[in-house]
């Protein structure tokens, strides 16, 4: 029987240290990547070249997520930590000094990629201090900080001006910030970090719709995340209601959360899928039309979070519906780059529409991502109408877009299973019927 017990003092005194820790990181990152897209426009650089520069960050994000497993045995947990988060305090800082897109491009990869080992260090000690009757909600819980930090700080937009040095320095402070909780707190246990094999079409194969879904999720996270700020400047916001407009995002995704896990976990991950990504199409039409400032774009920009912004969490409940536990290594990582090279190509591609159509163009091309993943979705109910859960079926969960480490968290050692109709030997084998049953 599963254990509700509270963690012990000691242990969620360590969990509350590293969510704070989280929640500075992460409001660092997203008051960064607003201010550097802001003051890149100030600073007359095109669509296309911000859109560089924001891609930058994802793919060194992505580079540094395996990077550090490297640097970690070498330095250790510690040590790296320390040594990264100093850097990408340096990083938010030289912006002011080197304003040049150049620069800059070199600038947000070593951010990007200092963030990732720093996330990858303080994921690694959450999971030694998790106790493994409380991982769900200890993962939905982080989920949560993480999203919240993201949007919480984006008021300061209102406070100070992009032209100035003050966004900048208040991201070096965060950044620096993020150490004193978790360096100051023991965490018990070992930590241990594995390097692995990642088989990219082993997933594929596995679960393409949830594996097309973390893609999509990608293309559009990446997209909107970098290049909102520069559309609610282009539809008249001024610098006060850019960072209140940007938290509605937030927000919309932080209340459909729970709805959309609800639906998942009761109709299906598939009607789950559709509804994120037809409901988001929709948000993003609207926020593509919408001619100014006022309710209705509020209300799609609310729409919009709270839509498509969880697709990444749905599809990886997906994917995980189809493995089992000794695969979930492996596919993390493998996931983990699928939702990379999205997030890289998703500013490249919408900044170059914006460039040429003007900042809704934004919003159309997310549209269109989001319609093309929808039919992709609807042939795959019509060719395969059902499909055998292959691994242990787990509670939808809010997972962060951070590190490979957050998509095993929920992993379990290898065990015998009961003989049910979902996992029994006769479930594991294809029907007689030449259709697939890969979700």
């Amino acid at each position: 029987m599963r254990s509700n017990k509270l963690p012990e003092h000691g242990v969620t005194t360590t969990i509350l240290a590293i969510f704070a820790s989280i929640f500075l990181l992460g409001s660092g990152s997203a008051l960064q990547n607003t201010a550097v897209v802001l003051r890149g426009s100030l600073e007359g650089f095109p669509d296309s070249t911000i859109g560089i520069i924001s891609a930058a960050y994802y793919a060194g994000m992505l580079g540094g997520s395996f990077l550090a497993i490297l640097v970690i045995k070498h330095a250790g947990y510690v040590r790296s930590f320390a040594a990264f988060a100093s850097l990408a305090s340096v990083s938010s800082l030289a912006h002011v000094l080197l304003i040049d897109p150049l620069a800059w491009i070199l600038l947000r990869t070593l951010h990007g990629l200092c963030l990732s080992i720093i996330f990858v260090v303080v994921e690694s000690w959450l999971n030694v201090a998790a106790p493994q009757a409380l991982r769900g909600r200890i993962l939905s819980a982080y989920g949560i900080v993480y999203l919240s930090s993201m949007g919480l700080i984006q008021p300061l937009i209102g406070y100070f001006p992009p032209s100035g040095f003050e966004l900048f320095g208040i991201t070096s402070i965060l950044v620096s910030l993020c150490l004193l909780p978790v360096t100051l707190t023991t965490v018990q246990g070992e930590a241990l970090i594995t390097d692995t094999k990642i088989r990219l079409l082993g997933v594929l194969k596995k679960s393409p719709m949830g594996t097309a879904g973390v893609i999509t999720s990608g293309l559009v996270a990446g997209a909107h995340v970098s290049l909102a700020p520069r559309y609610a400047q282009g539809m008249g916001l001024g610098e006060g209601t850019i960072g209140l407009f940007l938290l509605v995002f937030s927000l919309g995704t932080m209340a459909m959360q729970w709805p959309l896990g609800l639906l998942s976990d009761r109709s299906g991950r598939r009607a789950a899928l559709l509804a994120s990504s037809l409901a988001g199409t929709a948000a993003a039409l609207g926020l593509g039309i919408v001619p100014g400032p006022g309710p209705l774009l509020t209300g799609a920009a609310f729409l919009f979070g709270g839509f498509a912004i969880p697709l990444y969490s749905l599809s990886i409940a997906t994917v995980n519906d189809q493995l089992l536990p000794e695969d979930m290594v492996q596919s993390a990582s493998a996931l983990y780059v699928f939702y990379g090279l999205g997030s890289v190509a998703g500013p490249l591609i919408a900044s170059l529409g914006m460039e040429r159509l003007g900042g809704p163009a934004l919003y159309w091309i997310i549209a269109l991502i989001l319609a093309g993943y929808a039919v992709f979705g609807l042939s795959r109910v019509h060719r395969v109408p059902g499909f055998i859960i292959r691994g242990s079926s787990e509670s939808y969960h809010t997972y962060p877009r951070t590190s490979p480490l957050t998509l095993q968290f929920l992993r379990r050692p290898p065990r015998k299973r009961r003989n049910t109709p979902e996992s029994s030997p006769e479930a594991e084998k294809p029907p007689k019927s030449p259709r697939k049953t890969r979700s």
